[in-house]
């Protein structure tokens, strides 16, 4: 019995020298070093000190709390050998997802459900219960209220922007329909991806951000995002191009609460979170009560796993739905491949494929039906309908601003057919 436990002993040592130590949260001292050091400036730009703030984030912005109910959807743990030990290519060559998924310093947790049985789940830098912020990935939650409100009669997207919000009239935004602010083709000159768009506060998007306190303010900053984004200017027709900017995302925001009455996190609440069996509140940042819908969500793994479940056929088919076959199919055909330019073809790819179309701030649908939102510092949603499969994770670049591979590698084992 001795040696069995010196022989346990050495095999976890072992262990835990190989993957790291067992991940056990920040000490008090860490902490406070990172409510030292952090500012406006840094705050996001990766390391330690980003990943504290991207899993505690009502520490450091006011927010609104978006309710679970108690019902929660149950995921059977069904976890597999064979997905953990998936070879899979990143650029320090190929390795066991496991392997990669441990060792490497910009992932946080991952989740992989083939329907609702969870058959890989790690937690490498955070816990279980963290809610972690998405970013990004927020904005298809903005998308599905859109669709629900479409299923509805209460919302047509072919209409132009200011049939709802009649404000915008005499903006960029006039005569822009609503299905191009979906598509990221609003042609509304406020570019995100451009050289200064985060830094230089004559930029119109480091203003958008500043409107919401994520970036040191100046004489220029709007009162509000809303003000601010009333007082945008066209660059080109919508409906021909696509091109990045989280604007879109807040004016469809702004639309849903002018449609509905209700604020946008009570709209997640009520229409989404309730209804996907969600185990855990979830936050989304604020300022001054506006929602920062464009990438303020912050939610547990396993919550964001059974938001998308419902967007499988077993979830579209559930009693609590909230995706429509309508919406499914706008998804997979709806889109228009003519948007995605030379330029943004090169950006926007998967394990190097190049993604077929673009549709309702979904970046990436690819040919064969799969389709996938990143969020900034390597956040994702990676959904394979054809294959029953959801894959999420969260990360945090690291000190050089180097995010996670795992959009790549969510698309090597779609492609597989390892889960059939």
């Amino acid at each position: 019995m001795k040696y069995s436990r010196i022989l346990l002993l050495f095999i976890l040592f072992s262990y835990s020298n190989l993957f790291g130590q067992k991940y056990d949260g920040f000490s008090h001292k860490e902490i406070q070093s990172v409510f030292k050091q952090w500012n406006l400036d840094i705050w996001d730009d990766g390391g330690e000190i980003s990943r504290y703030i991207f899993l505690n984030m009502p520490e450091f912005w006011t927010h609104a709390t978006i309710h679970s109910d108690g019902h929660v959807k149950s995921l059977k743990e069904d976890y597999s050998k064979e997905i953990a030990e998936f070879k899979v290519k990143t650029d320090a060559g190929e390795m066991t997802l496991e392997d990669y998924v441990e060792t490497s310093n910009k992932v946080d947790g991952m989740i992989i459900l083939h329907g609702d049985r969870i058959v890989y789940e790690a937690y490498p830098r955070m816990f279980p219960h963290d809610k972690h912020l998405s970013w990004s990935v927020s904005k298809v939650f903005v998308s599905t209220l859109i669709a629900i409100l479409e299923d509805r009669g209460q919302v047509d997207v072919t209409k132009p922007i200011e049939h709802y919000i009649p404000e915008l009239i005499g903006s960029g935004w006039e005569n822009v329909a609503i299905i191009d602010i979906l598509d990221m083709a609003s042609g509304i000159d406020c570019l995100e991806w451009v050289d200064g768009a985060y830094s230089n506060p004559e930029n119109c998007f480091y203003q958008y951000d500043a409107s919401f306190g994520l970036l040191k303010q100046t004489e220029k900053t709007a009162e509000n995002p809303f003000e601010h984004i009333k007082a945008l200017l066209s660059a080109k027709s919508p409906g021909k191009i696509f091109e990045y900017s989280s604007v879109n995302t807040f004016v469809l925001s702004c639309l849903i609460e002018r449609v509905t009455g209700h604020s946008y996190a009570q709209n997640i609440e009520s229409e989404i979170w309730k209804k996907i069996g969600a185990e855990s509140d979830a936050y989304i940042v604020q300022s001054n009560g506006t929602s920062y819908a464009s990438g303020g969500i912050s939610a547990t793994l396993r919550d964001l796993a059974r938001f998308g479940y419902m967007f499988l056929e077993s979830g579209r088919s559930s009693e609590n739905t909230i995706v429509s076959n309508d919406y499914f199919n706008k998804i997979q055909n709806g889109g228009r491949p003519h948007l995605i330019t030379a330029f943004s073809a090169d950006k926007y790819r998967l394990d190097n494929e190049v993604v077929h179309h673009n549709t309702y701030q979904w970046d990436m649908v690819m040919e064969d039906g799969d389709f996938f939102k990143d969020g900034f510092s390597g956040q994702g949603i990676f959904i394979s309908p054809s294959r029953n499969l959801i894959i999420a994770f969260f990360g945090t670049a690291d000190n050089n601003g180097v995010s996670n591979k795992l959009a790549d590698i969510s698309r090597q084992i779609s492609k597989s057919g390892i889960l059939h």
